[in-house]
């Protein structure tokens, strides 16, 4: 008994915690009786000490009380519990502990809240609050025909209201009121976590700009990188050989006089008597070609240096 007394205990160790955790055990156990708890009849205790010892004491009787308000709460769990024997007595207690967790009444790995090792305070908050929701659940099966009849009604009243509530004109006045819901005192305080919370994306802003302008310099970089030693590549090509140049410009030269005076040639033969005009005075070497070549030429030939004096 002095092992169950340490495992069940509120954990505060005052006299006044330890008037807490016996009345919540008494409020447990009237709540049990209430809904007519299998394991209860024929039991008849009145002693707070004892009533906190059976419910909050590690033992297979406590796991059974336990197991049957699991499968009031949730029936589809009756069967799972049913194929399961006494060897299985862990699968039984982590599905009672999903349950919790489903109901948000206890962790995820909750084991030793189950198994009664956790303080009595706390056991007696999971049971409390599982016997309300068993309460609620029983008030609505009561007019309904069966647990999914109760489950389809709900469901209905739950889609009619939401549908009632998003198409409702007030939607949108509910989501952005025009009068500002916070009191007169508030409002500056909430006015500069505004402007804090706007600083702060303004700045974010900046920085992944400025990242941003960073990495468009170190790109371009590399690319400048890359072209120079090619620019550098072709004008050592072009200026190589100035004598390739000139002899382009020669050719060009030569195939526009061959044009001008085959021109010439077809005008005087042909186009001359349709035209009745006398012939243009064309020279073979403008004063505008001559100007043209004289430059080109200049520009095929190195720069010289005068010397100084």
């Amino acid at each position: 008994m002095a092992e169950q007394g340490a495992a069940g205990g509120d954990g505060t160790g005052s006299p006044e915690g330890a008037e807490g955790v016996l009345q919540a055990a008494v409020e447990v156990f009237r709540k049990l009786k209430d809904l007519d708890c299998p394991f209860l009849e024929g039991l008849y205790v009145t002693e707070p000490k004892t009533i906190q010892e059976l419910l909050c004491s590690p033992s297979k009787y406590r796991l059974e009380i336990l197991e049957w308000m699991c499968v009031r709460a949730c029936p589809s769990l009756q069967d799972k519990f049913s194929s399961l024997k006494g060897a299985q007595a862990e699968v039984k207690i982590q599905e009672m502990v999903k349950l919790g967790h489903e109901l948000m009444l206890c962790g995820p790995d909750d084991q030793e809240l189950v198994k009664g090792c956790a303080c009595a305070r706390k056991q007696l908050r999971f049971m409390d609050q599982m016997l309300d929701a068993i309460w609620s659940l029983s008030i609505g099966y009561s007019s309904c025909s069966s647990v999914e009849q109760h489950f389809k009604d709900t469901r209905e009243k739950n889609e009619a209201l939401l549908g009632d509530l998003f198409s409702s004109p007030h939607l949108q006045a509910l989501l952005n009121p025009e009068c500002d819901p916070w009191p007169l005192d508030m409002q500056p305080l909430l006015g500069q976590q505004r402007a804090k919370l706007s600083s702060e994306s303004e700045e974010r802003k900046v920085t992944e700009l400025a990242r941003q302008l960073q990495e468009s310099a170190a790109k371009l970089q590399e690319l400048r990188a890359q072209c120079l030693p090619q620019q550098k590549e072709a004008a050592a090509v072009a200026g190589a050989d100035p004598s390739t140049l000139d002899q382009k410009l020669r050719l060009v030269i030569s195939d526009f006089h061959q044009l001008i005076v085959a021109f010439l040639q077809v005008y005087d033969d042909e186009l001359g008597e349709c035209c009745h005009r006398p012939g243009p005075d064309l020279h073979p070497c403008g004063p505008i070609v001559q100007a043209v070549y004289q430059t080109l030429t200049s520009c095929s030939q190195p720069p010289k240096c005068k010397s100084s004096q």
